[in-house]
């Protein structure tokens, strides 16, 4: 009995890594919606910046269809006056910060989230439903954070505060920023508490110029941010590889576009069939013995750093 007992397999512990990229992120709600499709529930997510928003409602168990409905809700009614801060070009942005006074940026990360996140998400990481790491950065320490446990909208405000878009967050005596400054892509986090890693790539690349001048002010601060991400990114997949990787194909899209969800989610249906012929490959083919789990039961849990 006990022999055929070391021959069953189980399903692989799948962690679902959602990178940064701004407005390109919402091609994440496309991925939400292939693993709720198959039937597929991660044993842990972890996310940065867009990445981590989308995680914190999936990692809460709410259906990848009521979180797209949420979002197309928000961005087409609620958000009107959000969108034109979005997309106003240098000059404007420029004189409203100097009739206003503001110190360092336009928007509080902490108040635009209560907008974009779903009601029915808990206040605190340990109400989720599945597993959720944050990544942000430490704005003096100069290096990634990774937040596990505590309140979640303090996390996910500080992973998605975009430099001079967003204000820093201050939590754990920390000054906390956007993740995607260190690690936009995080699929190295989940280490040993998963068995395969499927990660989602939203980064892009900076799109062409739409006339011979080049980029406005704005769009240069922008775009210089995710050169950066993109670069590290890059960087990270030379030396390792996440088991299922990517590439949302959404270049062409502003990371501030969020007005033109319609188009982006459209863009980004061409990685539905991608990922559910990998994710299909992928569990037909990976199993796991259950000796090696009951060999090495640390792994069977997944205990959340301290922030």
């Amino acid at each position: 009995m006990s022999k055929a007992l070391t021959k069953t397999t189980v399903a692989p512990r799948i962690g679902l890594v959602l990178g940064g990229g701004g407005a390109r992120g919402l091609g994440h709600l496309i991925v939400l919606e292939v693993f709720e499709e198959l039937g597929i529930r991660p044993a842990a997510i972890v996310g940065t910046s867009i990445g981590a928003i989308y995680g914190a409602s999936f990692a809460a168990g709410l259906p990848a269809k009521l979180i797209r409905a949420h979002t197309e809700e928000i961005l087409s009614q609620r958000l009107d006056l959000v969108r034109q801060l979005f997309i106003a070009r240098a000059e404007p942005v420029q004189r409203i910060l100097s009739v206003l006074q503001l110190k360092s940026s336009l928007l509080n990360p902490e108040t635009l989230l209560d907008l974009l996140l779903p009601a029915r998400v808990p206040a605190t990481f340990a109400e989720l439903s599945i597993p959720l790491r944050v990544v942000a950065t430490d704005f003096y320490a100069q290096e990634a954070v990774v937040i596990g446990e505590g309140p979640l909208r303090s996390a996910v405000a500080a992973s998605m505060a975009l430099p001079a878009i967003f204000t820093p967050v201050r939590r754990d005596d920390r000054v906390l920023m956007d993740g995607g400054l260190v690690n936009p892509l995080p699929f190295d986090v989940l280490g040993s508490e998963v068995d395969v890693t499927v990660a989602i790539d939203v980064s892009g690349m900076p799109r062409l110029a739409e006339d011979a001048s080049g980029p406005s002010a704005m769009e240069a601060l922008v775009a210089s941010s995710q050169i950066m991400q993109r670069a590290i990114v890059a960087e990270k997949l030379k030396s390792r590889q996440p088991d299922v990787y990517i590439d949302v194909d959404v270049d062409r899209f502003h990371v501030l576009e969020f007005h033109r969800y319609k188009d982006i989610l459209a863009a980004a249906e061409p990685a539905r069939d991608r990922l559910r012929r990998q994710l299909l490959r992928l569990i037909g083919a990976e199993t796991v013995p259950v000796e090696a789990l009951t060999a090495a039961p640390e792994r069977a849990a997944f205990a959340p750093p301290k922030a």
